[in-house]
């Protein structure tokens, strides 16, 4: 990523003789070894804190002033705290804020975001820098906007929903001009294994122009930081976040961003202990590294290109195609659920390997023919990469497990980004049935890395399927995906969730447990052996 000079921020020493004394809004460090431009402007930011009585205007609105009047005190003050505390986090790890913003007497207020966790919960706090090729408008525009959020990231949420606040909120919003938007946000996060337990957040966020033009800030904090917050019996947040956020600096058509995680989580107990322990009480599943790369991951999608194109395509054929494997890897990622959806799956065992039939998709003959998924994970001795780069070929063999020879598939589409980070492929062969003289099959797979682990996923398509989704651009094909997760484990090797979907003709589901649960078996212990040898070639 090109690293370059940008603007240097002051104020007016005449308006302001210490700004991390006296100014709101803090100065900006000159910027370190970004690019090869070099340029340097004045921007004066003269909006200042307005007193908490100013804020006022328009409180004879409300029914009772003088039980209103504390609490939109309270909330300004805890919100105020709570911006304090993210940009002193900035200021600390060095970046480009220059100094801590002066807001009054917070301080006991900013002192709560510094207590120890409980004995069993650890903090986890993290930060990245970047600078990523998006104006800064419209990466407001998407971390506040929920359904442009989950979409950009859909392989680390688990769930996100939320509404707009009223009461105190909407008159904070309304008396403080810095504050663009408020949004009440329920979430949970996942790693792509049903083994470990989804991370749930239910939080404030708030959308503060900084500096008009030039800086912003997206702001998060558990709303338990507030008094005055109706319950959602609905929701309940089992994790905690401290003030976190987004800060967004305008340059030009991009941004240069700090990322600020920083978070309560429980520490797993000794009966919750699993293969995904190391990870889970680490802070590197969920850091802040980690939500950037996966921002760029996203990113990286719509700047992909066709290398191979042999099918005659509608437009915008390429929206279309990103539109399905979204819909696919949504799909995958349900299937890895810590509780998998009832209306979707029946579970029928989790002990060690995850095994469920298709609640959608009961024959009416007693089950006879119905579809069946495994989920297990497992560990490989072998580098991350290494592993992907064996899978990407072998989860299509997995899918055409009767055709030995996979020369003769044909590759009919390859789109990938430039470095092959991500990838999507098509493969055709040719099949012939009993009832028809001959058909084409396709397998369509994507494959990709967003800086912490591998997912490929794939899902068997027949004509019409390819028709209805890449040509006609229908959004309700239904396939059936299948595949693999991988997250390293140290550094010499990796943890692995493997799906597999297929339709079994079977008398009982006792029969189908028993049947998915060899095929899983036998396939993980070849890929095991298989493994060995490519670690061995590789030495």
């Amino acid at each position: 990523m090109d690293k370059g000079k940008s603007k240097v921020i002051e104020r007016e020493a005449d308006k302001c003789e210490n700004p991390a004394d006296k100014c709101e809004n803090p100065p900006l460090r000159k910027e370190k070894g970004y690019g090869s431009s070099s340029r340097q402007s004045e921007v004066t930011a003269n909006r200042t804190e307005q007193p908490v009585k100013t804020l006022m205007r328009e409180v004879d609105d409300c029914e009772d002033d003088e039980m209103f009047y504390p609490e939109l005190q309270e909330a300004n003050n805890i919100f105020k705290a709570v911006y304090k505390e993210l940009m002193t986090i900035a200021f600390e790890a060095n970046y480009y804020v220059e100094a801590v913003p002066a807001l009054g007497s917070i301080e006991e207020l900013q002192k709560v975001f510094r207590i120890s966790p409980p004995s069993d919960w650890r903090l986890e706090t993290t930060t990245e820098t970047a600078i990523v090729p998006i104006s800064a408008r419209s990466l407001c525009m998407n971390m506040m906007n929920l359904d442009s959020w989950h979409a950009s990231m859909s392989h680390i949420f688990h769930y996100v929903g939320g509404y707009i606040p009223d009461g105190v909120f909407k008159h904070l919003k309304d008396e403080d001009p810095s504050i663009l938007h408020v949004e009440m946000v329920n979430a949970e996060f996942q790693l792509p294994t049903p083994f470990a337990a989804v991370r749930k957040f239910s939080f404030l966020r708030f959308l503060k122009e900084i500096i008009p033009d030039e800086l912003w800030a997206i702001i998060d904090v558990s709303k338990d930081y507030f008094q005055h917050i109706d319950m959602d019996y609905m929701f309940e947040g089992k994790c905690r976040r401290r003030p976190s956020g987004v800060i967004i600096r305008a340059r030009d058509d991009h941004s240069e961003i700090i990322w600020i995680e920083n978070v309560e989580v429980p520490m797993l107990s000794q009966f919750q202990d699993n293969i995904y322990s190391a990870i889970i009480n680490s802070d590197v599943a969920f850091s802040a590294k980690r939500w950037v790369n996966a921002f760029l991951w996203n990113l990286k999608r719509y700047q992909s290109a066709f290398f191979i194109q042999e099918i005659k395509w509608g437009r915008p054929y390429y929206l279309f195609l990103l539109s399905l494997t979204k819909n696919m890897r949504l799909d995958f990622m349900k299937c890895l659920r810590e509780s998998p959806d009832d209306r979707d799956w029946t579970l029928l065992t989790d002990h060690g390997m995850r095994i469920m039939q298709d609640a959608t998709m009961r024959s009416p003959e007693a089950c006879k023919i119905c579809g069946y998924i495994s989920v297990v994970s497992f560990r490989i001795q072998a580098k991350p990469h290494l592993v992907f780069q064996y899978l990407v070929k072998k989860n299509r063999q997995l899918q055409w497990h009767l055709f030995l020879d996979e020369n003769e598939a044909k590759e009919v589409l390859r789109f990938a980004a430039d470095d092959e980070s991500y990838l999507i492929t098509l493969h055709q062969r040719s099949i012939i049935t009993e009832n028809s003289c001959g058909s084409e099959e396709y397998i369509l797979q994507e494959a990709s890395w967003d800086g912490f682990g591998y997912l490929i996923i794939s899902a068997i398509m027949n004509q019409a399927d390819v028709f209805c989704s890449l040509i006609a651009g229908y959004k309700d094909v239904d396939l059936k995906p299948s595949g693999f997760a991988i997250v390293p484990d140290g550094s010499d090797s990796s943890l692995v969730t493997f799906s597999l979907q297929e339709v079994l003709q079977v008398p009982d589901t006792h029969t189908g447990i028993r049947v998915k649960s060899c095929v899983a078996k036998r396939i993980i212990s070849e890929i095991i052996e298989e493994m060995a040898d490519v670690v061995k070639s590789a030495s």
